[in-house]
């Protein structure tokens, strides 16, 4: 894929994992956003699918798009890992 496609899908995309935990859904979301400076904006946001608001959620910031595909990847990876899956 080349980078100009890359950097339109970066530029507004959300991933949601789902897993269930003693009967209840959690929920984990991965946003990318490009910001007016041109960096990567990551928001991390996590919790249960029967609460208003999300239980946490956590920012990064990245100046290159390589270092924020490589980072949803390895989170993606990492949340599979522990039984999360795109769909419920």
């Amino acid at each position: 894929m080349d980078q100009m496609r890359l950097k339109s899908s970066l530029t507004s995309n959300m991933t949601t994992l789902y897993r269930e935990v003693n009967g209840k859904v959690r929920y984990y979301k991965i946003k990318t956003y490009l910001t007016l400076f041109g960096e990567y904006l990551l928001i991390r946001e996590w919790g249960g699918i029967d609460n208003k608001k999300a239980t946490g959620q956590k920012q990064s910031y990245f100046s290159s798009l390589n270092e924020t595909i490589h980072t949803v990847e390895s989170i993606t990876l990492q949340k599979s890992k522990k039984g999360y899956k795109t769909t419920l």
